[in-house]
């Protein structure tokens, strides 16, 4: 038997089939290795996504809880609680969502949610409601 396998065999066998093989076994680990990475560049991606959008959740949110607290409970007491009110009510929880968010998670927002004023009005509308119901 070892009269049939000479080193030269052994070199052709290396260069005809072992070669290749690591070249293609490499070339899946590479193939993989990318996967995993856009699979962990997706999901820190969407993380932060969330994690974003549930910090603007909680700036409306305590925006509306301040405002309905310092304003609007005043002004029920007081019978003067009218449309205006209403309005201006709006508009001051709208500002200190604004301002608790800050810059820079706004321009985030901005970026992902499109109309970043629409979407805060929208939510203040649903915290006002959903307070109400309390």
């Amino acid at each position: 038997m070892s009269d049939y396998v000479t080193p030269q065999m052994m070199s052709t066998l290396m260069t005809v089939l072992i070669i290749p093989l690591l070249g293609l076994l490499a070339r899946s680990v590479i193939a993989y290795i990318k996967r995993e990475i856009a699979g962990l560049e997706q999901r820190i991606e969407s993380e932060a996504l969330n994690s974003l959008l549930q910090r603007a959740g909680d700036a409306v949110e305590s925006a509306v809880i301040a405002v309905n607290q310092t304003f609007v409970e005043t002004l029920k007491q007081q019978g003067d609680f009218d449309t205006e009110a209403m309005k201006k009510s709006f508009l001051l929880a709208k500002e200190k969502a604004l301002a608790i968010l800050g810059e820079s998670a706004r321009k985030e927002l901005s970026l992902v949610i499109g109309d970043l004023e629409a979407w805060l009005e929208t939510k203040i509308e649903v915290c006002v409601n959903r307070n109400k119901q309390l």
